[in-house]
């Protein structure tokens, strides 16, 4: 009777735990079902992530308040990046804007789009030039329609002017901007230039319409903020995921700022720029909010290339770093870069991990579910890792700091000389320089063998390795082989600006301006706007001045502009 009894308990506990064993199978199946619904649900129309790509224009390492900067206040920035991750070894694709933003938008070094320059000192388009972005190539935009996102570019966009090269012939529903740099145009800001008037386009892919020729500078930031609050808000509302490209015009020279910033800072007009920008930011950030789209909305914020110091106080500050743009030194290449989204990334990280511009091509991608095309070589990697965990490392093996086209005559005293247009290679904590040039000077200097600086010991690239040590010897080993192994990976292409330029391919508003406006340059629609403020730095006593071209200057505030969005 006790073994009956035992061998009863036993059966009796034995069920308990099999009837446990299957609720609780039961509810795993159903939680797994649910978390399935629920993962399909996020990558549902409505639920992909959106992308807003801030770009600034000739922005150093050392400009920001939140990189270091001792009088220049950006508190928008600054809140953006104690809300993200802030980088600090973030790396463009070139020295200067063309190039820089063809990588940005592909995910490619320019050398493998035609657009790495004409010769060894490298190149940008021009407000006539014949060649652009080339059509074969896939955007970021373009890539995100396979999930039929909504996409939007607003401002500089520099990788061709003629219509069959602007961002609505480039995966972009729409394009409110100047096609190219400020100072590549007449203006009220450079009236003895010789280029055409400086043209503010809006286009589709079906209409293109030159708003103003010359536009007015003053209003061009808050224009470019009304107009990405207005896409944001309607794309928002309509649940459909977007992308937003805005790529600003600050702070490139001619550093023109809107009336209500000139001279608001303790860094001149360049600093007012800066400001001006920073306050359009804030509104752009603030409507994400508003529109509850914060939590969805991925935010990435860097340059194109480092600060022009040329000129002198209107150029920025690369901060610790050496010289600036033109140059293949950090301070060309280095950039402030920021990535938010809000909820999902960790506030308040700081990553020294090696990342670059064009690696937000195959991130975005990667994070809205859509795979990389499979017919190109793709130089951006995929940094979602780093973003999430603390740990991750940096998956790029080596970078690469290209000045230009493999070209003869960079040096002066050996013009038969072949110089390559790879004048520089990172790998890992070691930077290995070919050739070298600084920012103002013409001379190129050729160090072979080469120059090789340990960056995170010597960020400024003053101290060389001795070439004789054993650390120098494995060093050059391996960019060597990274090298030789880059190269291979190049493929002939078309080179874009070899096609030239011709006055018949600007932007012209009426070819035959001359006869309503004979005293303003051809292609002139707007002759108001040569005759507005422009803000002049006051040299003397610090207060607030503008130069006054005119007795009614335009100033008009944001909160205006929302009304006049048809501009």
């Amino acid at each position: 009777f006790q073994k009956m009894t035992s061998v009863s308990t036993s059966m009796r506990s034995s069920t308990r735990l099999f009837l446990l064993a299957i609720a609780f199978l039961y509810e795993y199946a159903v939680s797994t079902a649910a978390y399935k619904t629920e993962n399909e649900n996020i990558t549902s129309k409505w639920q992909l992530p959106n992308f807003l790509i801030l770009f600034a224009d000739d922005l150093g390492m050392g400009d920001l308040s939140c990189y270091g900067h001792p009088t220049q206040m950006t508190p928008n920035l600054d809140k953006l990046a104690a809300e993200g991750i802030r980088f600090t070894q973030w790396y463009s694709a070139f020295h200067i804007c063309t190039p820089s933003r063809a990588a940005m938008m592909t995910g490619r070094l320019p050398i493998r789009s035609g657009l790495a320059g004409s010769n060894w000192a490298g190149s940008v388009l021009t407000s006539s030039s014949r060649g652009g972005l080339p059509l074969n190539e896939t955007t970021i935009a373009e890539a995100l329609k396979q999930k039929n996102y909504a996409t939007m570019a607003i401002g500089k966009w520099h990788l061709g002017q003629q219509g069959k090269f602007l961002p609505t012939a480039q995966g972009f529903d729409e394009y409110y901007g100047i096609p190219y740099s400020d100072d590549m145009g007449n203006s009220a800001w450079r009236p003895n230039a010789l280029d055409v008037p400086l043209p503010l386009l809006h286009s589709t892919p079906m209409n293109i319409t030159i708003v103003e020729q010359p536009t007015d500078l003053n209003l061009l930031t808050n224009r470019y903020a009304a107009k990405g609050v207005q896409f944001i808000k309607e794309k928002s509302a309509a649940k459909i995921p977007w992308l937003l490209y805005m790529a600003f015009n600050h702070v490139h020279t001619p550093s023109f700022v809107g009336i209500q910033h000139c001279n608001t800072t303790l860094r001149g007009r360049f600093g007012d720029a800066l400001a001006e920008m920073d306050d359009a930011i804030g509104q752009i950030m603030s409507v994400v909010n508003k529109a509850r789209a914060d939590e969805n909305t991925v935010v990435f914020f860097t340059s194109d290339n480092g600060p022009w110091l040329i000129q002198r106080l209107q150029s920025g500050s690369a901060g610790l770093l050496r010289d600036g743009k033109t140059t293949t030194w950090e301070g060309g290449f280095r950039e402030p870069g920021i990535i938010r989204w809000k909820g999902k990334i960790k506030a308040g990280r700081i990553s020294t991990e090696v990342v670059t511009t064009y690696d937000i091509f195959p991130t975005s991608l990667s994070l809205a579910g859509i795979s990389l095309p499979s017919d190109r070589h793709i130089d951006g990697k995929d940094i979602s890792e780093i973003l999430f965990s603390d740990t991750a490392k940096t998956p790029h093996e080596c970078i690469f700091y290209y000045k230009g086209i493999d070209s003869p005559g960079c040096l002066q005293d050996d013009k038969h000389h072949v110089c390559s247009g790879l004048w520089a290679v990172r790998c890992g904590a070691y930077k290995a320089h070919f050739y070298t040039r600084n920012y103002n000077s013409p001379v190129v200097k050729l160090h072979d063998p080469p120059l090789i600086f340990q960056i995170e010991k010597d960020p400024g690239e003053s101290y060389p390795i001795n070439q004789n040590t054993d650390e120098y010897k494995n060093v050059k080993g391996k960019v060597e082989a990274e090298v030789s192994k880059h190269k291979q990976s190049l493929m002939p292409v078309p080179n874009q600006f070899l096609a030239g330029s011709d006055i018949s391919v600007a932007v012209c508003c009426d070819p035959d301006s001359k006869i309503r406006y004979p005293t303003h340059p051809k292609c002139t629609c707007n002759p108001e706007n040569y005759k507005v403020d422009v803000c002049e730095m006051d040299y003397g006593q610090g207060n607030s001045i503008s130069t006054t071209i005119t007795s009614t200057p335009r100033a008009v505030k944001f909160e205006d502009l929302q009304e006049q969005i048809t501009l």
